[in-house]
């Protein structure tokens, strides 16, 4: 599934977090990267990284998706 060398780099085909359909980008309003599946007290769950996955993983269909990187 990942065939990149670079470490720095998670490529769109790997089954990690940052490709989840669940994610949710808020890091712009000081939230982090939440997961859309799990929810504690009426709040989204923070997931613990980018690389990151679990059972509930599924892939996102979102065509504009790109990989990302650290650097």
């Amino acid at each position: 599934m990942n065939n990149n060398k670079n470490p720095n780099i998670i490529a769109i085909d790997e089954k990690v977090c940052y490709n989840c359909k669940h994610r949710i980008w808020a890091v712009a309003i000081g939230l982090g990267v939440m997961c859309g599946n799990n929810k504690k007290g009426g709040m989204f769950t923070q997931i613990p990284g980018l690389r990151k996955t679990c059972d509930a993983f599924v892939m996102s269909e979102d065509e504009n998706r790109k990989p990302f990187s650290y650097d």
